[in-house]
């Protein structure tokens, strides 16, 4: 008879506590977002495998994910032994790297997300390791991030945190997740341009000239003065989408009502910004 559990309600480290105490011998299936499997013999775990990767990093790896299920089967011998370490020790492990994961996770896209080579200039202050050239080797823009941890051979704990490390130094970025942002900041101006015009243009041309950031921002921003179209010529954040927003809307607050008037002004402002959530949903 065979034993379920639904991961998202319980822990793998409780399912191996129960097989160490019961001193079971057999295979946990491990289905889900980290598919694999877990050997224990007389509830000691001798065996892990999680994709090409194998041993105490494939159980750290499965150990971490908080979804999917698990099933035990009965009396299967491990097909080889990868794991000395006693169990007790290997969940106190476990219940460690769980946390550093979890934090590393917050800035990883999700398992099928693309991942492509940004055009940014490495910074002078950077070096790059050897775990960070391996995954860089790997990046074409087709991989997924799935592909790229499975590839490195570097275990998934390794290569998830070096990717994490190489997105933050804006090293490698989501194609997809650029579009979308690039596609945002195209609607924002040529909705604003369309109802403000070349006094839009005007306030554009002040917030890029205020300070060194929004000097760096506007160079990646193309306007076509005579048509009033915007491109977009190189990679942006989210972040950084946000707060253009906000800091170029402190300027149009101050400036349009002297153009417009107070009343004429929060009237098309206000359209201006239907118009934008109709553009949106």
């Amino acid at each position: 008879m065979t034993l379920e559990i639904n991961l998202q309600y319980f822990d793998l480290t409780d399912v191996l506590k129960f097989l160490l105490q019961t001193k079971k011998t057999g295979v946990l299936h491990i289905e889900g977002d980290s598919p694999g499997r877990i050997y224990c013999a007389e509830g000691l775990v001798v065996h892990a495998v999680n994709g090409t990767c194998e041993g105490v990093e494939a159980l750290y790896y499965m150990s971490c994910v908080r979804s999917g299920k698990a099933s035990f089967e009965p009396d299967v011998s491990a097909p080889e032994h990868s794991i000395s370490e006693e169990t007790g020790k290997l969940v106190e492990t476990i219940e460690k790297r769980r946390v550093e994961f979890e934090n590393i996770r917050k800035h990883l896209p999700t398992m099928d997300s693309i991942i492509a080579k940004t055009t940014r200039d490495l910074a002078a202050d950077v070096a790059l390791r050897r775990t960070d050239w391996q995954i860089l080797a790997l990046i074409d823009g087709k991989r997924k991030l799935s592909d790229l941890i499975t590839e490195s051979k570097l275990g998934a704990f390794e290569a998830m945190k070096t990717i994490a490390w190489l997105k933050e130094k804006e090293l490698i970025y989501e194609p997809e997740k650029a579009a979308r942002v690039v596609s945002k900041l195209t609607t924002y101006l040529d909705a604003f341009f369309a109802d403000f015009s070349r006094n839009g243009l005007i306030w554009f041309k002040r917030w890029a000239s205020s300070n060194d950031a929004n000097k760096e921002m506007a160079a990646a921003i193309e306007i076509e003065e005579d048509t009033m179209s915007v491109n977009i010529t190189s990679e942006l954040t989210m972040d950084q989408i946000d707060s253009f927003v906000n800091s170029f809307e402190q300027i149009v607050g101050t400036e349009g009502p002297k153009i417009y008037g107070k009343v004429l002004f929060r009237r098309k402002f206000e359209d201006f910004r239907g118009k934008l959530k109709e553009q949106e949903e």
